[in-house]
Formats: C-alpha cells, structure tokens, sequence
C-alpha cells in the first residue's frame, strides 16, 4: 500500500491548487446550435454515468434555462450549473430513460413527466450547497451570468446569434441549416502514461505509454423521434501490440415511439449497482487491457426494444455477433505466465463468434427501492484458459444461462445495493451475489466536501475453484467529492480475501480538472499473495501507477 502513497499525495496537491471561489462548474452560454444532449456529452464525468442521466441531471437542476420545462426549447444566452456525479447517479437509468423519451416526444408547450423523485434533496447523499458561477466545461473562453430579464425564451432552431429571430412562417430554414443544428460533435485524445515499480514476472518493461481517440456524432431529427449515433475509438501501445484497438463503441440508429423505443447497431448497455464488481453486466465484452476492474467494455452489436409502462421497463436484446475480450500480449502486463494466442479462440458454440445471443431485463422503481431481473443465453464473456499448442493457452468460450438480480435502496444518506446472478454451463453451476451499502456524509467539516464510506461482501459458491478473487471477500471503501469547479474526486478501495489473508488488493482512483479542455486521472493498483494456486499470486509484482490526460475539443 505504501507504493500509492506517492499517487495520493499528487491528486491531493492538485485538488488544493483549484481556486477557492470557483464552487461549480457552468456550461453555456447557449448558442442556438447546441442541444441539450450536445450539452450533457460535454458535462458527462465517465462512462459509468449513462447520457440519460446526464440529460436528466442538468434539466432538474436549471428549470429557468428551459421555456415551460420543455427540453427541446432551451433559453438562448441561458447558463446550465452541472451537478455532481453523484446527484447523475442519484436517478436510476432505467427511470431517467424512460423520462427522456417522453421529454423528447414533448412538442412546445407540452411538458413530459417528471420521473419520481429518489430522494428529498436534504437526504439524498449528495452535495446539494448552493451553486455559483465559474468556468465553462470544454468550452473556450470565460462564462458569465446571464441577467434573467434579459434571457430571451427562444427554442434552439431559431436563427444563429447575428442574424434577426424570424419565425419559420417567413423564413424557414433550409435542410442544410435543420440538419447541422441537430447535429453534435465531440472529440477526445487521451496521452496515458502507467509505470510499475517491478519488471513483469517474465521480464517486461517498467514504463508503457499509450495514447487514445475518440469522436463522437450524434443526430436528431426535428422531431426527437430518430437518432443517429457514431463512435469510433482507437488506441495504441508503446510496447504491447495486444492493446492497439480499433473500435466501435457506438454506431446506431434509434427511434422512440409512444411508450417504447427501438434501437439497431452497435452500443454499450450498462448493468448493475454495486462498486467493487458487476456480476449482472453480460451484455458487452470487457477492455480487459484498458483497465483491469473490467469498467471499460467493447461496442456490441445489437437490436434492441425497450417498452415503458406502469409495470416497469421491460428491454429486449438480440446479440448476433460475439466480441472476444482483449488480454494482454507478450510484452504486456497483468497476464498469466504463459501466452494466450487470441488468434485462436475456441467456442462451444458451432456458430462460434455468429452464435445469436439473447438478452431479457425487467425493471421498475417501488418508492425508493429500485429493481430489476435479467435472463442471458449466449456465448459467456468470461473465457477460459485451456492448454493449446506451443505451450501456450487459448480462450475457451461456453455457452451459458444466466439469470441476474440488481437491488438498490436509498435511505436518506444510506444507499443499500445488491447484485446476484445464478449461472449454469456444461462445466458447473454456480451462484455468485455482491452486496452492500455506501454511506455519504455531506458537508464534512461544514464545507462543500463530501465523504462516502462503502463496504460490500463478494460470495461465489465455485469457492477455490473461482478463477477470479471475490468467492469470499470484502471490499472496504471511500470516496471523497470536493464539489468544486474542478470536479474532483478521489476513491480508496481494498480487497481483502477472507479466506487468505495475505491475499488483498488496492485502488485508487482520482479525477479532476485542469482547464476547460483538460482533465486529470490518476489510477493505482496493487496487488499481493504468496499462494501459488491464488489469481493474483501470479500479478504480485503488477503494482501499477497511471496518469491520464484526457484533452477535450
């Protein structure tokens, strides 16, 4: 543990080096080519937080940035205050979902519902401080407040700032001009630098470097009705040819109806509640190279229904091509001791890679209890190693039924989480379950931090024959909010085995912004066990510190 001490110490000095007076971040002002969802890709913090969310989070804390609560008519010149990461998380994805697709359905002058709310705001465990104006998220330039006499309540097709507002009647618009103001662009480029204090048990290099692309466009049409999104996603390693990707994360077409919605082509879905690990999550195949806590997931092609009604979300998945999951090459880290050839995978299934997989998930919110079941048959994303040719391993990919339940009870500032799943395979049945809860004292200190206690238990009754930790492990963790104009944040994590107990792990994870354009991540990992037959004996000298500069435009 002492080796992240160094990391610690680093994100500490940064986040103190945010100046004082700057206590939220502010997006805007608008102009008349933005829209809400261009908006809410620019404010969301990570992956782990779904669009939907972000849409939501942004309309519920600026009611006087929208005319009649209606998100498709934003108040040009307005100012948007982002809210926390966790007040995002604070809306369960399936409820924010469903709200978003009546919002958009919404013309002007109808208001959609607003979704139940999860908590009062003083007992939702999260930072609700009274928010000020600062500096503007990914955009160039200084942000200042708006007088609200004189926000003009305007929808965002109407004419560009410099031309006269005249109404379609007289002028409207021509296809060109409708097309490019429903159409959003964002771009990343991520420079990554990892060190590990150790050579690699086989003798590889200390220091890796890598550097990530990624854009983003999306399209709505007039109507809110179809969208059109495309995500291409590319990365190369310095030394390991095993992490160069070329990827689609998103690349889809979606209409929303009355009552559901459909979706073709390719995307990443999102299951589970708990934080140490997302037993529920089989939709996507993981970028185990990217990150070894399996967060990062590869685009899925898929056709996809979801139907909203009182009774709940009810979303159907069919999956007709299998992505295998990434691991590591000769010169990578975090890998056994012998080769896995990725070239050579072998699957149970006689349609191999083209087996049509079939996904089912139910869920609603009862009050304040959020929940959800799901059924899986398909190809299982978690591979098997089996002895191959030239002393090296293969992946070995079964076919599996899995059967999931996700709960989640918020009370006041206790968050009560749950993930289960029974799965059976030719090779064994088996049970696995996660669960815990995360307690956030707001205001710490009487000042704008925040500060989350997690604690969560991990079963698998595959007991020692689990190829992975968490057959019998508790996970202890803290997570600290500064609620600043930086958005930084910081997350402690330990694993202990409870049936070994010099078997552990430990994590850091820390973000925050350095400018408009620019954040800052720091990831830490490190690993100890000195049993042979345990899954982290053999990345014991896989410690690893990583900087991350994520650059925005």
């Amino acid at each position: 543990m002492h080796r992240l001490i160094p990391g610690v110490a680093l994100i500490a000095t940064l986040v103190t080096a945010v100046p004082a007076q700057a206590e939220s971040v502010v997006l805007g002002p608008v102009q008349s080519t933005d829209t809400l969802w261009k908006l809410a890709t620019q404010a969301r913090p990570d992956e782990r937080v779904a669009m939907v969310q972000v849409v939501y989070a942004l309309w519920q804390a600026n009611p006087d940035a929208f005319s009649g609560q209606n998100i498709n008519m934003l108040r040009a010149g307005a100012q948007l205050n982002v809210p926390q990461r966790s007040e995002m998380l604070a809306t369960p994805v399936a409820r924010a979902r469903q709200w978003y697709y009546q919002a958009i359905a919404a013309k002007p002058g109808r208001l959609a519902k607003e979704p139940a709310p999860v908590a009062k705001q003083n007992t939702i465990p999260t930072s609700m401080a009274t928010v000020k104006t600062g500096a503007a998220v990914h955009q160039p330039g200084p942000a200042t407040p708006v007088a609200a006499a004189a926000t003009p309540t305007t929808p965002l097709h109407t004419a560009p700032p410099g031309k006269p507002a005249t109404s379609k009647a007289t002028m409207p618009e021509t296809a060109d001009e409708s097309w490019l103001q429903q159409f959003s662009r964002d771009y990343t480029l991520t420079l990554q630098q990892r060190y590990y204090p150790q050579q690699g048990e086989q003798g590889q290099a200390k220091s890796h470097s890598s550097v990530a692309f990624s854009a983003e466009w999306v399209w709505q049409s007039d109507d809110r009705n179809h969208q059109l999104a495309f995500e291409p996603y590319l990365r190369f390693d310095q030394r390991d040819s095993e992490r160069n990707l070329v990827d689609l994360r998103q690349a889809y077409w979606q209409y929303a109806g009355d009552g559901f919605d459909v979706k073709a082509g390719v995307d990443i879905v999102f299951w589970g509640v708990t934080e140490s690990q997302h037993l529920v999550d089989v939709i996507n195949q993981t970028d185990l190279v990217a990150h070894i806590d399996g967060e990062t997931k590869l685009g899925q092609p898929m056709l996809n229904w979801n139907l909203y009604g009182a009774g709940g979300t009810l979303s159907m998945y069919l999956l007709p091509y299998f992505r295998e999951r990434t691991l590591a090459g000769a010169e990578g880290r975090l890998r056994p001791p012998l080769l896995v050839d990725t070239d050579q995978p072998l699957y149970e299934s006689a349609e191999q890679e083209n087996n049509l997989d079939f996904a089912l998930r139910w869920s609603r919110q009862f009050d304040a209890l959020d929940l959800a079941l799901s059924y899986f048959e398909g190809n299982s994303r978690e591979p098997i190693l089996v002895p191959g040719q030239n002393n090296e391993l293969q992946p070995l990919y079964l076919q599996m039924q899995q059967l999931g339940l996700e709960a989640q009870l918020i009370s006041g500032s206790w968050i009560w989480k749950l993930e289960s799943i029974y799965r059976k395979t030719r090779q064994q049945d088996f049970v696995a379950a996660t669960a815990g809860f995360e307690y956030t004292q707001v205001g710490l200190f009487d000042s704008d931090w925040d500060l989350g206690w997690i604690a969560e238990y991990q079963y698998d009754s595959r007991d020692e024959q689990a190829p992975l930790p968490g057959q019998n492990d508790m996970f202890i963790g803290t997570r600290f909010v500064a609620n600043d104009a930086a958005g930084s944040e910081i997350l402690l994590g330990l694993i202990q085995d409870l049936d070994n107990s010099d078997s552990r792990s430990g994590k850091i994870e820390a973000s925050m912004r350095l400018s408009n354009n620019l954040r800052l991540r720091l990831d830490a990992w490190f690993f100890q066990s000195d049993t042979n037959w345990e899954p982290l004996y053999y990345i014991r000298r896989d410690d690893y510190l990583q900087l991350s500069l994520d650059y925005y435009f």
